[in-house]
């Protein structure tokens, strides 16, 4: 099954922020406030060996929190770029993949999952900005780990369509799939159909995908079938000089 990025209104962004961070200020302020509670009042020049576990578990829970409440803020300055008019810019895709998968090295080694590229040589450049292009293949990625929980194979390709002046990449898993009913969700902001919470997804990766490639007038579809994987269709303009 194939499926269109569907379009999603500023409230519901809204709405959807304001729940994934609501979670983890709130639990960041009851951790905050019973250390302050239980030790405030403390008279003593030492602390035991398991009074001060319970002071860094505490603050590693705190700052693993406050991470995640971090890179849901930033991802967010991602989708709000679909508002607004992106530079100018150009970068040679097969270079990108190439970083991204490089970057990703340690991730891939510890949950199995290898990247096998057919990149097409000599592919002009892409009308995107290298900063913007390594966030759409690294999202991409992400969610084909995250979709093999056991492993496998991401094969990434790149092709180009003289025709249209487009340069198409394709990446393919070999993960659970996507039921019918989702499909049709995935690139609304804050739908995902893994757990929510610290670790967790929020929900943003294939909206923010969406946002970014909508900007430079490109294009994004996914056909996935459950325990088949699935594939990540993306179309990207060639760059023009003026």
């Amino acid at each position: 099954m194939k499926t269109n990025p569907p379009p999603s209104d500023s409230f519901t962004v809204i709405s959807g922020l304001a729940h994934e961070l609501d979670s983890p200020l709130r639990s960041i302020l009851t951790r905050t406030q019973k250390l302050i509670r239980d030790y405030k009042d403390r008279d003593f020049e030492f602390i035991s060996y398991k009074d001060f576990k319970v002071i860094i578990s505490t603050l590693e829970q705190l700052e693993r929190q406050l991470q995640h409440c971090s890179q849901t803020t930033s991802r967010m300055l991602y989708v709000g770029k679909r508002h607004a008019r992106l530079e100018e810019n150009r970068c040679q895709i097969n270079d990108v993949i190439k970083s991204v998968s490089a970057g990703l090295t340690q991730q891939l080694k510890s949950t199995r999952t290898k990247v096998v590229s057919r990149l097409a040589r000599q592919l002009p450049l892409v009308g995107i900005g290298p900063i913007e292009c390594h966030q759409i293949i690294h999202n991409v990625i992400i969610n084909a780990i995250q979709a093999m929980p056991g492993g496998g194979v991401i094969k990434v390709r790149t092709f180009l369509d003289k025709t249209g002046g487009i340069i198409g990449i394709d990446v393919t898993d070999e993960g659970v799939g996507i039921t019918p009913e989702h499909l049709s969700k995935v690139f609304e902001p804050f739908f995902t159909t893994k757990e929510r919470g610290i670790d967790k997804s929020a929900g943003l990766g294939l909206s923010i995908i969406y946002s970014i490639i909508n900007a430079v007038g490109g294009s994004v579809h996914i056909k996935s079938s459950l325990r088949h994987g699935t594939t990540v269709q993306i179309s990207l303009p060639v760059y023009k000089s003026k």
